[in-house]
């Protein structure tokens, strides 16, 4: 019968189909030892069978998908969950496993409770109970007949008939057997079937054995100890020694040594008395002595110091007075024991005795000892008929009970029992001789029929102590070594054939611990002086010619060729198929199963074994199974991982992002398969580190192998996120994934992916700084390039989903989009710090030179910086959208109410609504700075259209109350944006346009009142003019205003003389509010730049025109021509009323400026208004009195 190792494949192979379907459908879920149970069945009835396994399926169907996250992952069969979270989480579950029995070897451990938890679950058809490793068979009678006859051949010293008459007269001898415990009938007729002997032979010897002279008998005694004595020195404490006697010769005693201060005193001292009278009635008595040594009276007196207590005082004096008076000193007796020994068994006995003194009841403490009645008889003869004798009683017993191999642990039948003690105590033979006697009579049996070896076991606990002992040369010695030489091929056997047996037998590990003690029991005994292992028992080794004598050493080449076996045996039904040209997919789903049987194996090793291994014979035994599947491995793994690799082609990848192709299905799957080969080896190699700490072991640099197929799945793994986000964004409801934030699903989905490709990268944890580096690169690269493509699909779909209408209407959708995008790139810095970049960087700068680390931090943070400014342009982009949509609205809006602000209508209404509208939708939906910057992205429209409008109104020479009407409305307008802490930031462009609109909504006197404020603003930042200046003062008394014109100073020249004839104009502004108020003029002063002109003016003015807002007084200085016709401006300075009051009284020195033409927005407003006179008017005056600068 061929053996059935762990994870044989015999079973039906609709089942192993089965299976394969059920782990493609359920990939993602865990199935923990599943696979292995599934293979290890071979009788389980097959619909039973896969009902079973469906269960447990379904069992493990735990955190089901929702609707919509199924219908995102099967775009891709769920590729990153498999290879991302689901793969961690496989791999967590085996690591955990694994550390479970990866503790300290010298742990301490309980073998039974291992053997007991046992959870294989493969079951033997029609099995039974079995109790070895090796396959069970029947007892072969014919067999143990010849190995009987064998033995009784080679008997030495005397004949089977002898042997067999000295069996009958010990019979008739029994020591120790009560006449109603044994039937001697019964007994002899057992005795004549062990030996087939005839019953004439049987009658005559039977009489001779009577007719012998019975055998001298002695007791045996060993005093062991004894404990709790009774104190009888003053001290507290005695000095016994023990006396010890038969009843019938008590002037034949036996004294031990002397044991001072001390109560529980330990000899192990041994004693052998001759018996003479009836054994039955004879006792054994044994007394404990305090022992008194001759004193003095000073030497007692010199103790008192030492005394304990009152009573031990007492004594101390009794003593001395005993001594002064009579000078003797009598030993003191403790207590006694008597002991019957008919109670003394034949095989001996080891008991506690209480000591007695007397009727006393008081306990005076126990001895123990040990007691053996034995015949007088020479020993080398004894041993040899004990021997013979025991050869006999195994075969007999095999023989009629059948029993199996390996099960017989050394108990005989009740007859058989008793004859062999019996042989052993009438011939004086000790433990010691009976076991070696075992040792190596049913060593010899046991290269024929294997017996227990927790019989052996037993049986070296007896022997080995004592051999220890001896020398080299002692006939004991020589008889272990060869019976350990018979032994040793069996036990060597069981650990070959380790994986040959169903684990699901609980007695695995009790045999296994068994053997190893063997072992390491033998090891002991150092080495032997000649060949322990010959080459016809031991082809099994790797170097048969060169065998060491080293039990260790073979015990290595044991494991290492069971484990051999198995792997050839694995490895022809792993192969794919047997096929002669298997495809590169077979090649790797084989390479990932014979490594899963590895490591099943191994990890079977570390949880049933290591310990044991390690505890019995100091050998590490995952350890050395791990170096040569290490070997192993690497010469069938490399090749195909080699060849796999250079069959990938790079994938061709757009690098426009937004255009992008779906990729080989095959190419998919080869790149997957390969990955989870990876991540299988990976385990291995962890494993082998943490069991080979400091061995150099060839899958070290496995994953160098792998390069071209890491590379090509990231490729894979790129382009499917790019079709994963592609799906998403169709998907996305474009709903709030739950209340509490304002990102929809696509976002979400979307980083799902990047967590899992984090999850992926944890997963490779590439051993090479170098080849990290460069992953993680490409990583950091293709998830930005995801980023930027999401951020450019996004605004697609909303697109395609928004409604057109005339009224652009700002929806959830954008807002939506806008707040996904800026999700995305919010997260992309803590995805990076999560990648562990900043350690990889640091650990590169280590190993190479800071300026490598700087050079590839700053490549990473310029992929990143990209994706987040093309992120950060998409956003603003789809703001821009939304203002450029929402402007025309607006702008009709605007224009309406500017035309209709003063009637009934609702238009003002209509764009209040618009704008309340769309900003609370932005506001709630979108973060702060989002909504700041479309606030933004609206005022930039907003100044485009106004000045538009403003523009296009002003070339229809629109009235000023349409733009004043204009400037309302736009009030309104900005009153809208200023909702909660966030206000629009452009204030700048909101002033720019209020005035322009203020500008175009004076009335031409007020516009040119608003130009000579600001000619006074210009003449206030004047701090020397290279016109001259005007000295006046002035003040205001009640309604009237008395302005006294005091003089001129350094007045440009406007004659060819070098001097002028000038006067001063006197104008107030805006005309429009002081219609009744002439022009005054000064006197000329003739042929001087410095002109005094000591003039004072009263302008009457009604009582609120003082008081109106910058209202103010305009000097025109003009030089008078020759005849006194015409005039020609010199220069012109400005006050407001506000200033005038503010110094009444006071010189006020005006700095003299004359008017620029220059490019104003109030010159603009004027020159706009052609069809007004008085601007017309204006400005050609205003051009008159432009001269060249000086």
């Amino acid at each position: 019968m061929m053996p059935i190792y762990i994870g044989s494949p015999n079973h039906d192979s609709s089942l192993t189909e089965f299976f394969q379907t059920c782990e493609t459908c359920q990939r993602d879920r865990e199935l923990p030892n599943i696979h292995k149970r599934v293979l290890d069945a071979t009788t389980m009835d097959k619909e039973s069978e896969i009902n079973n396994v469906a269960e447990k399926l379904q069992k493990l169907k735990v955190n089901n998908p929702t609707e919509h996250e199924s219908r995102l992952q099967d775009t891709d069969g769920r590729f990153f969950e498999i290879f991302g979270s689901l793969l961690k989480q496989k791999s967590e579950i085996a690591i955990t496993e694994l550390d479970t029995y990866l503790q300290s070897s010298a742990d301490a451990h309980q073998y039974g409770n291992l053997a007991a938890g046992l959870l294989y679950e493969c079951e033997e058809e029609e099995s039974k109970p079995i109790t070895c490793f090796a396959l069970e068979k029947e007892v072969d009678t014919h067999e143990l007949n010849d190995c009987k006859e064998n033995f009784v051949e080679v008997a030495v010293g005397m004949n089977i008939e002898d042997l067999y008459e000295e069996i009958l007269f010990i019979i008739c001898n029994n020591l120790k057997c009560k006449t109603d415990d044994v039937d001697f009938i019964d007994l002899l007729e057992f005795v004549q079937d062990v030996f087939n002997v005839s019953t004439t032979i049987h009658d005559e010897l039977l009489k001779s054995a009577v007719r012998k002279e019975s055998p001298k008998l002695r007791l045996n005694v060993e005093i062991v100890k004894a404990e709790n004595l009774m104190p009888k020195d003053a001290n507290g404490f005695s000095d016994p020694f023990v006396t010890l006697y038969l009843e019938s010769n008590g002037s034949h005693r036996y004294n031990s040594s002397v044991k001072y201060t001390t109560l529980n005193p330990v000899w192990e001292e041994h004693f052998s008395l001759p018996i003479t009278d009836d054994l039955k009635e004879e006792a054994l008595i044994v007394e404990i002595w305090d022992f008194d040594a001759a004193e003095t009276v000073k030497e007692k007196v010199n103790k008192l110091f030492g005394v304990k207590g009152v009573k031990g005082l007492s004594k101390l004096m009794k003593e001395i007075a005993q001594t002064a008076s009579t000078g003797k000193h009598d030993n003191e007796l403790i207590g006694r024991a008597s002991i019957s020994l008919k109670s003394v068994p034949t095989g001996g006995i080891t008991v506690w005795y209480n000591l007695e003194k007397g009727s006393k009841t008081k306990s005076r403490g126990s001895v123990l000892v040990t007691m053996t009645i034995s015949a007088e008889k020479n020993k080398r003869v004894a041993i040899q008929e004990h021997r013979r004798l025991l050869n006999l009683l195994l075969m007999h017993e095999l023989d009629s009970s059948k029993v199996a191999e390996y099960w017989w642990n050394g108990k005989f039948n009740r007859n058989a029992e008793l004859i062999r003690a019996q042989h052993a105590a009438q011939s004086g033979l000790t433990n010691f001789e009976c076991a070696v006697s075992q040792w190596s009579v049913y060593s010899k049996i046991h290269e024929n029929h294997q017996l227990s070896f927790t019989l052996f076991n037993n049986i070296l606990d007896i022997i080995i102590t004592v051999l220890k002992n001896l020398p080299n040369e002692s006939e004991d010695i020589k008889t272990f070594w060869e019976g350990a030489k018979r032994i040793l091929p069996s036990c060597f056997s069981i650990i070959r054939k380790i994986r040959a047996r169903n684990v699901s037998d609980k007695h695995i590990v009790s045999m296994v611990c068994e053997v190893l003690d063997i072992s390491s029991k033998i090891k002991s005994m150092g080495h032997p002086a000649y060949n322990l292992f010959p080459k016809s028992m031991y082809g099994f080794m790797s170097s048969v010619d060169q065998i060491p004598n080293d039990i260790d050493k073979v015990l290595v080449e044991s494991i290492n060729a069971g484990a051999k076996e198995w792997l050839e045996y694995i490895f022809q039904w792993s192969k794919p198929n047997c096929k002669s040209n298997p495809t590169d997919e077979e090649n790797l789903q084989f390479l990932i199963k014979l490594i899963q049987m590895v490591r099943s194996d191994l990890q079977r090793a570390m949880e049933y074994f290591d310990k044991l291994f390690y505890h019995k014979v100091g050998v590490h035994f995952s350890s050395v199974l791990y170096k040569l599947y290490d070997k192993y491995l690497y010469d069938i793994c490399k090749s195909i991982i080699e060849d796999v690799c250079s069959h990938i082609k790079r994938l061709d990848i757009l690098e426009d992002i937004t255009e992008y192709t779906d990729i080989d299905t095959e190419s998919l799957t080869m790149g997957t398969t390969l990955f989870e080969l990876y991540l299988v080896l990976k385990r291995f190699s962890t494993l082998g580190r943490s069991l080979c700490t400091n061995d150099e072991l060839s899958m070290n640099n496995f994953y160098c192998w792998f390069m071209p197929g890491v590379t090509h799945w990231l490729d894979i793994s790129f382009v499917k996120a790019l079709n994963r986000i592609e799906k998403a964004i169709e998907l996305d409801q474009l709903q709030p994934v739950d209340d509490s934030v304002k990102y929809t699903s696509s976002a979400v989905d979307t980083l799902a992916i990047f967590y899992q490709i984090n999850i992926f990268w944890q997963q490779l944890d590439w051993p090479d700084l170098e080849g990290s580096y460069t992953f993680i690169a490409k990583i950091v690269h293709d998830v930005c390039r995801c980023c930027i493509f999401y951020s450019k699909r996004m605004p697609r779909y909303v697109e395609a989903q928004s409604l057109t209408t005339n009224v652009f209407m700002v929806s959830e959708e954008w807002c939506f989009a806008i707040n996904n995008i800026d999700y995305i790139k919010q997260s992309l810095p803590t995805f990076m710090k999560e990648l562990l970049i900043d350690e990889l960087i640091q650990k590169i700068g280590e190993l190479r030179t800071s300026l490598d680390a700087d050079r590839c931090a700053t490549t990473i943070k310029s992929l990143v910086d990209n994706a987040l400014d093309t992120q950060k342009s998409q956003i603003l982009e789809i703001i821009e959208i939304v203002a450029r949509r929402m402007a025309p609205s607006i702008k009709r809006l605007l224009a309406e109410g500017a035309e209709v602000v003063h009637e009934d209508s609702n238009s003002m209404e209509k764009l209040m609504m618009y704008m309340e509208s769309s900003l609370k939708m932005l506001y709630g939906i979108l973060n702060e700075l989002n909504f700041s910057r479309v606030l933004d992205a609206i005022w930039t429209e907003l100044a485009v259209m106004m000045h538009d409008l403003i523009k296009v109104n002003i070339d229809k020479r629109r009235p000023p109350s349409f733009f004043h009407n204009l400037k309302q409305t736009l009030g309104v307008m900005t009153s809208c944006f200023k909702i909660g802490r966030i206000a629009t930031s452009n204030i700048e462009v909101l002033k720019e346009i209020e005035k322009t609109l203020d500008l175009h909504a004076y009335e031409t006197a007020d516009l040119i009142h608003q130009y000579y404020i600001e000619l006074l603003g210009v003449q206030k930042r004047i701090s020397k003019s290279e016109y001259g200046q005007l000295t006046i003062k002035g003040n205001f008394s009640g309604s009237n205003l008395e302005l006294h014109i005091l003089n001129g100073r350094n007045l440009i020249s406007m004659d060819p003389n070098g001097s002028c004839d000038s006067f001063v104009k006197v104008q107030l502004f805006p005309t429009s509010r002081f219609p009744n108020v002439k022009t005054y003029k000064t006197a000329v002063q003739h042929k001087t730049r410095f002109p005094l002109y000591d003039e004072l003016f009263l302008i009457t003015l009604s009582e609120e025109q003082p008081f109106k807002q910058n209202s103010l007084i305009l000097f025109s200085i003009k030089d008078k021509n020759l005849f006194g016709i015409t005039s020609q401006h010199i220069a012109e300075c400005c006050i407001t009323f506000a200033d005038l009051m503010a110094t009444e009284n006071e010189q006020i020195h005006m700095e003299l400026l004359q008017p620029q033409y220059l490019e104003s927005e109030t010159i603009h407003a004027l020159e706009c208004r052609q069809g007004d006179k008085q601007a017309r008017e204006f400005l050609k005056k205003l051009k008159s009195k432009l001269k060249p600068s000086i």
